[in-house]
């Protein structure tokens, strides 16, 4: 598949923020793949291709598992199938032939034990491209440059005590919390969160806001799209994104809501969810 065309592939298939990280991961897997004397055109394709399905539903990524008889373990979590269901798609239903470069996109998410130099550069280049910003990833890049054994091993170390400490330290208060910076850094006005855990049996909290244009209710929506996903929370089922001025978001315990202002004064949730604990987001002031 030539350059070019994956190119247009990724424009119709990947949100702005994700393309923007994808090219990141390319610039990166290039200059390491110069460095280390791998193939270079390899290195770029499985980086341009690594999150072909990046942007399912949870729905559509479970559909190619069951077709692709990818493993019920990934059924529901699109964010660790994503890896698996790029590869399986782009072997099967757009003619990528390449075994190197397919494994590559295949265990960029998690690793596995004797990964190969590309393996190893693309694993790298997602985990540190020049758009991630986390605790330790200036120090992965140097290392990357002067031993990408232990870079990745850096990477993989860093992931382990996330997932352990995630369950401890993001419970539904906090996840609501976060969609709130989420929003707060899209330019969402007048963020509302709703504690309806006492009065509902669907969800724990409402995340409430409203902005003046349909392209920023969708920017907004993307975002917190990706932030969670980030996080493990994946979201459910989407409605609204045609231009009904409400865009509603399932994340199971949490719902997000992005209003058009004249939708939100419409519907007025505050006032119908009256009986949960509401916080105006202040994003000074962290947890209440």
């Amino acid at each position: 598949m030539e350059t070019n065309r994956i190119l247009c592939l990724l424009e119709q298939r990947l949100k702005k923020s994700r393309l923007k990280h994808t090219l990141g991961v390319r610039d990166m897997a290039v200059r390491l793949a110069e460095h280390w004397g791998a193939d270079r055109d390899k290195a770029e394709k499985a980086a341009l291709l690594h999150d072909f399905t990046k942007n399912l539903s949870a729905a559509e990524s479970d559909e190619l598992i069951i077709r692709y008889n990818l493993g019920i373990k990934y059924l529901g979590n699109p964010a660790l199938a994503h890896s698996k269901t790029a590869a399986a798609v782009l072997e099967h239903e757009y003619g990528v032939s390449d075994r190197e470069i397919l494994n590559a996109i295949d265990c960029h998410t998690v690793g596995k034990p004797n990964m190969t130099l590309l393996e190893k550069i693309i694993y790298v280049a997602d985990a540190a491209e020049q758009g991630r910003d986390y605790p330790g990833v200036e120090e992965i890049r140097d290392t990357a440059f002067s031993d990408i054994d232990k870079a990745c091993i850096n990477i993989l170390d860093r992931t382990i005590k996330y997932v352990l400490s995630k369950g401890e330290d993001m419970d539904n208060k906090a996840i609501a919390w976060k969609t709130a910076e989420v929003i707060d850094s899209k330019k969402g006005q007048d963020i509302v969160l709703i504690d309806i855990s006492r009065t509902s049996g669907f969800a724990d909290y409402f995340v409430i806001t409203h902005a003046p244009s349909d392209r920023l209710m969708k920017t907004i929506a993307d975002e917190v799209e990706d932030q969670l996903a980030e996080l493990g929370v994946i979201l459910k089922r989407s409605e609204g994104r045609n231009g009904t001025g409400w865009i509603l978001m399932d994340f199971g315990d949490i719902i997000v809501n992005v209003f058009s202002k004249e939708q939100r004064d419409r519907y007025n949730l505050e006032k119908l969810w009256g009986d949960g604990d509401i916080t105006y987001f202040d994003g000074n002031k962290g947890i209440e």
